[in-house]
């Protein structure tokens, strides 16, 4: 495969990453967005915190992760990157912002152009995120419940270009809904559905029908809340990559966690109890997926490490 992988230390050939959670976060801080204080911690003991999540996460078999938090949202770079440098495991960052549903839309995704915020991302991607040298590898961007407001439209399309521009993958976020819609924007800026990867698939009423409907589309889509328990619990999960897999669709599917060492300010989204557990798909779910269910090994190693490495490849 041609191509490269972005990480926080560098530039990687796909082939290096292993086995890889394709939606995780080492930080989600509501703060900047609410108006509350930030996350109160001590830097170097949370630095500490999130390398032993990674090394035990490197123990249990995984060589990468996403880091999904956008700008404003508790995107620590230097935090970030300083977990890095000290992790046996690459760490992908993240260019992009959040929706408007649960929080005010970021002042600058609000105040500025479709042609502004594209050159933003496109600096975030090839330059450094914020005020650092350390460039992002991802654009991460949501839409919320039942509608995409104009920035959101204007955020979606922003990271289209920005796509276009460098190569750079996208990876979104949904509410509840508004996956289709999301790939008709990009469509429209002449991003096709294999070029994304949509989030948190296997909430809508009929998770199955979302599902399919987005496959069939050629999407890729992750099942990336396995193990956290307040949503949904695993023989949900189980069912859904049954299901997709007896179908054909295993090369479009990757799984994870969405957790995060630490999450403050934002009840609605997961309380102010992080899901901090980045080793339950191998410790818990991998077991009961081979045991319980007919996916094979060759399709785990798709969702796992074929799927991820495809889709994280600047293109």
């Amino acid at each position: 495969m041609g191509g490269f992988v972005r990480t926080l230390t560098g530039d990687l050939d796909p082939a290096a990453l292993g086995p890889t959670l394709i939606h995780e976060h080492l930080s989600v801080d509501w703060g900047e967005m609410l108006g509350r204080p930030k996350v109160p911690v001590d830097r170097a003991a949370l630095a500490d915190r999130m390398v032993g999540k990674m090394e035990a996460l490197a123990a249990a078999g995984f060589g990468a992760m996403t880091e999904c938090t956008p700008v404003g949202c508790g995107r620590y770079v230097d935090l970030f990157a300083e977990v890095a440098r000290r992790s046996p495991v690459r760490i992908i960052g993240s260019t992009g912002f959040f929706h408007e549903s649960w929080c005010p839309i970021h002042p600058i995704a609000a105040a500025l152009d479709l042609d502004a915020l594209t050159d933003l991302f496109i600096r975030e991607i090839t330059e450094g995120m914020g005020d650092t040298l350390i460039r992002a590898g991802l654009i991460k961007v949501a839409t919320g419940q039942g509608r995409i407001s104009p920035v959101e439209e204007k955020i979606l399309r922003a990271a289209a270009r920005a796509r276009r521009a460098t190569g750079c993958p996208i990876i979104t976020h949904l509410t509840d809904s508004m996956s289709q819609e999301q790939l008709d924007l990009f469509a429209a800026e002449g991003v096709g559905a294999d070029e994304v990867i949509i989030s948190h698939v296997g909430f809508a009423p009929d998770a199955i029908a979302e599902a399919e409907g987005l496959l069939r589309r050629g999407a890729n889509i992750s099942f990336d809340r396995i193990g956290y328990r307040v949503f949904h619990p695993d023989e949900h999960w189980l069912r859904l990559v049954e299901h997709v897999t007896a179908r054909g669709w295993a090369g479009q599917v990757m799984l994870s966690h969405d957790a995060a060492v630490v999450a403050h300010g934002l009840e609605i989204a997961s309380g102010e109890n992080a899901w901090d557990d980045y080793t339950y798909i191998a410790r818990v779910f991998l077991p009961r997926l081979r045991k319980e269910t007919p996916v094979t090994e060759e399709q785990i190693h798709a969702m796992l490490v074929l799927n991820p490495r495809r889709v994280l490849t600047f293109a």
